[in-house]
Order: structure tokens, then sequence, then C-alpha cells
């Protein structure tokens, strides 16, 4: 035989061999997958869900089990020893309990609401299993999804909002599902709570803006204000006498049977006031346990006014003490603005009054909690969590109030025309200290947020009295003349007049929100403040007059100096109603 025939021949049974031995290598490398499947159906159907530590180690010695009948069908063979690379398979990986409940935990995310809230019912989580060390997106053939357990306990910040009624076996601990690393839940002090609790959490962390941009994580809020404040307490300023036979002398004159006051002598500005709030800040972290806000508010320019005018009948006057009359000794006058034969005229009055509000601050989260309670109106338990912050900050407050007396008179007897006003104004700036308690309670979509905070600084205070006379029209004196000072403003007491007092500020607010959807909270609530130590124009004007003072005024002036000026401090008050919506991002 040729040796290149005999070579051929041997190399084609080479060849065939090798076939025939790989052949049932590969199917024998085929058929381990069934077993493989079937061991790992059934370690997953003999998984349940436990709440007891012993429970967990029963489940524990199921997987152990089951990765075992996995071994030991897929152990290789004689064949597969001799020929490793020959048809190689890669067994599915089973891991310890706690390793794959820790590798498991890492992918769960918070289903439903964005914002992290307190369940009401249970839910489901799909924990895909390990294929080749890998989290698959599917379950397979036989999977049952399952609440994930740690530590025996069932975690709740992770379920979303129910319906179902009471708070049943869960056990609300604050577990963290997926870790502090997962932006959908933060654990605050070593894992005792939820910091993302009712919050908008970015994985993210705050980064400084290079441009004009927004913070990862922010919130703004405008609200609706209808406030009612601290009346303004006036003296009676305007009068006039129900008897049209009043003598002269008794007209407009307090303490008269007959007279009857038209503007002041009791609170005015006592009506609502409406204005705004606008509150927006942003968190430095992405947990939200430090935040930097402020606010700014404002209730409108409110006025109270009167103004009326006569010829003569009805009677108007404006009323004051004389202090040094002609004859007799100190009594209740009265300047007369309208007289039968003697004046007529028109008189008017007007009173005004703005707060404004100003101020920023830090944020700290000092506490958070998860559990069950009761609220006012519900018939049984049900869960909620719970957010703690501690403020420190700047706070401005300014209270501005005026106000303002005018007269037009025309004489009669004798002839001339007056132009008479008062003026009063009074303004409160306060600085200081902010301290504050922020608690915050989300429960399904429903929130109630209440804040208690104290303002500790310096008010400044400021009065300005000013006032004029103008006279005209009179046949002996051509033209016009202006001197200073009115009725209650004279020389006297006219000027600017300053000082700083020691203030607190305490306020309470409370809110009801209702969360709209991930980014939009709709709420109303309540507010109170109260500003010790403030200016008012009534308690300074006085009604202590000497008519020597009045123009033209005599020189030298006989008689007190009156009226003066002394400060006079007293305490004020806010509060109201507000709606509004919150924006968070």
């Amino acid at each position: 035989m040729k040796p290149v025939l005999f070579l051929n021949r041997t190399s084609c049974f080479t060849l065939m061999l090798a076939a025939l031995v790989a052949s049932p290598t590969s199917a024998q490398s085929s058929n381990n997958q069934g077993p493989v499947r079937r061991a790992e159906r059934s370690a997953r159907a003999s998984w349940q869900p436990v709440r007891s530590s012993n429970r967990v180690d029963a489940d524990a010695a199921t997987v152990t089990a089951g990765a075992r009948t996995q071994r030991e069908a897929t152990k290789p063979n004689d064949a597969e020893r001799a020929n490793p690379a020959a048809g190689q398979t890669y067994p599915v990986r089973q891991v310890g309990y706690a390793q794959a409940r820790q590798s498991q935990a890492r992918q769960v995310r918070p289903i439903g609401h964005a914002i992290p809230a307190p369940p009401s019912g249970g839910m489901s989580i799909v924990e895909g299993p390990l294929m080749d060390g890998s989290m698959t997106s599917e379950p397979l053939d036989g999977q049952i999804a399952f609440a994930p357990v740690y530590d025996g306990i069932s975690s709740c910040d992770a379920m979303p909002m129910g319906s179902n009624c009471g708070c049943g076996a869960s056990t609300c601990d604050g577990g963290c599902d997926g870790g502090c690393s997962s932006p959908s839940c933060c654990n605050f002090s070593a894992g005792s709570c939820n910091s993302c609790c009712g919050e908008l959490c970015s994985p993210d962390s705050w980064r400084p803006c290079v441009t004009l941009c927004l913070p990862t994580d922010g919130w703004a809020t405008f609200e609706y204000l209808m406030w009612w404040q601290d009346g303004m307490e006036l003296p009676p300023l305007i009068t006039t006498s129900t008897d049209p036979n009043v003598a002269q002398a008794n007209a407009g004159v307090l303490g008269q049977p007959t007279t009857q006051t038209l503007f002041g002598g009791d609170d005015v500005l006592t009506d609502s006031f409406e204005g705004g709030r606008l509150r927006f800040g942003f968190w430095l972290d992405k947990c939200h346990t430090w935040g930097v806000g402020a606010e700014y508010f404002q209730i409108g320019s409110k006025s109270e006014s009167y103004f009326r005018n006569s010829n003569g009948n009805p009677t108007l006057a404006r009323p004051f003490f004389n202090v040094n009359p002609a004859t007799g000794s100190p009594r209740e006058d009265s300047e007369l603005v309208a007289f039968p034969d003697v004046v007529s005229g028109a008189v008017g009055a007007e009173a005004t009054s703005e707060l404004v509000g100003a101020g920023f601050h830090f944020r700290r989260l000092r506490n958070c909690d998860e559990g069950c309670n009761r609220w006012l109106f519900d018939s049984c338990d049900q869960n909620y969590c719970s957010r703690t912050e501690s403020m420190i900050g700047y706070r401005f407050l300014q209270l501005t109030e005026t106000v303002n007396i005018t007269e037009n008179l025309t004489g009669i007897q004798p002839q001339a025309n007056f132009d008479i006003s008062d003026n009063f104004r009074t303004r409160n700036q306060f600085n200081g200290v902010d301290l504050g308690w922020v608690y915050r309670q989300t429960r399904n979509n429903w929130t109630i947020d209440g804040l208690i905070r104290l303002g500790i600084g310096v008010t400044h205070q400021q009065v300005d009295i000013n006032g004029s006379t103008t006279i005209s029209g009179d046949p002996t004196n051509p033209g016009s003349t202006t001197y200073s000072g009115g009725l209650l403003t004279q020389a006297s007491n006219i000027g600017s007049y300053t000082r700083d007092e020691f203030s607190v500020i305490p306020e309470f607010n409370v809110n009801l929100g209702y969360q709209l959807n991930d980014h939009w909270r709709a709420m109303m609530g309540y507010t109170f403040i109260y500003w010790s130590n403030v200016v008012r124009p009534g308690e300074h004007i006085s009604r202590d007059v000497n008519p020597s003072q009045l123009a033209p005024p005599e020189d030298p002036l006989t008689g007190p100096n009156r009226p003066e000026f002394d400060f006079d401090s007293v305490d004020y008050w806010v509060q109201g109603w507000s709606a509004g919506l919150e924006y968070r991002w």
C-alpha cells in the first residue's frame, strides 16, 4: 500500500472517532440543563416571605438544599474531565441567602409614587434571578414575587400608597430599601429612618451652578394670604352733633350728650388684609438632610378712611383737649369744620397699614420616623412617615402705618380759607436671628406641616409727625401764607423720632396639603405672628392742644407747650389663612 493512501485513510478514521466522542458529551451537557431548571424552580417555589428569624433560617436551608441538588446534577462526568474544552457549560450560580438578599436589595427601587411615602397596603416587588452573576429583568418560570424581607422585618418605605385599612402585620421600622446609595431612600442616623419620606429626592448630589441653572433638588411655594391684624387704636378725630340747635361752644365737644364720633375713638383697620407669600429653597445633599431656604411675604397696604363735607348742617368738628382756654380751667373743646353761619367745609381722615417680611435660613434634618397612628377622622390606624427639622437664620419684618387728617374750610365770620393737615407716620424694622422647628407627617397623599419659630433681635422704631396750615382769601392779608403745624401737630411735637428696642417675634404655622403628583402639592394653612415693642400712630396722637400755637401762632407762647411727643410702645399681632401651591423638583 502506498504511504500517501495509508495516511489519508488514517486521518479520516481519526476525524470520525473524534466526532463520535464529542456527540455524547454535548448531549450529556444539554441534558444536564433539565435538572438545573427543575432545581431552580423548586428552590424559588419553596421560598416564602416570612417575618421571623426562624423562618428566615428555614428559607436559607431550602435555598442551600436547592443549590446542593443543582451541584450534584451538574457534576461533570469522566468524559468532560478528560476533554474539558469540548461542550463546556456554565451552571446557574446559587449564592447563600444573605449574599443573595444583599445583592437583590441593591436593585430594589420604590414602585408607584416617585416621592417615598408610607404604605397603606401590601405590594409585590419582582426580584430578578442571578444568571451568570447578573440580574435579569424578566422572572423565570415558576418565580414568585414578594416584598423584600430584611432581617426578618418587612420594609414599608418602598411600598406605594394604597387604600387598605390598618397597618396589618407590616413593621414600619424605617428600613431602607437599596441602602443609602440609592436616591429613592436615604437612611438617617445609621438606618433609623428614611430621610426622603415625603420628599422628591434626586440621585445626584447638589453641585454649584457654573451658568444660570437651578440646583438639583429644591422647592418653591406661593400662597395667597387673607390675614387680620391687631386693630389700630385711634382717639376721636372727627365728631358731629345730632342736635341741629346745639350751641356753638358745645358743637362736637366730647362729653356732650349730643356729640357723636364719626371717625376714631375705636380700633380701625380690623378688616381682612390680602397679600402673598413666596418661599423657596434647595437641598445641599441628595438625602435632604441639609437645606437653604428663603421667604418673602407682604400684606398689601390696607386703608380705612372717612370723608364728609357740610355747609353748616350737619355740624362737623375736630375735638381736642384745650390746655389753655381763654377763660376757665382746661377742658374738652373742638375746632369747627362746619357750623351754620360760621364756617363750611370738608374734613377727611385716613389710616393705612402695611406689613412686609423676609428672611433666609438653614435647615437641618434632626429626626424622621415611620410607624402607624390614627388621624382625627380615621376609623383605623394607617402607616405614616415624618420628618423633623431645625432652622436657624436671619429674619426681617417691617410694619409701616400712617394717619392723615385734612380740612378745607371756608370761613364766613371771619372770611378766609384754611387748608389744614396733620400727618402721623410710624415705621418698625425688626432685624434678628430666627430659630425654628419644622415637623411634617406624610400619610398616603396627605401631609400636615407644623412650624414654630422665634425671632430674637432689635426693632428700630421711627415716628414722624408733621402738619401745616395754609391761610388764603383774607381781605386784610392778600395772598396765602403757610404755617408749620395743623391742629394736633404743632412746633412742640413736630419732628422725626427714633430709638431701638429689644423685641421677640414668635410665629406658629400649620398647613394641610394634598400631593397632586410627584411635583405639585396643594395646601391650606393658618399663621399667627406676634411682635413685641412696636410703635403705632394712634399712640402718638396727642389731643392736648394749646390754642396759642394755632396758626398764626402767638409769639411769645403763653401757656403749656402742648401737644408733646413721648414714645409709647405696644404689642402687635397678625393672623389668618393661606392657600397655595408648592412645586418640588
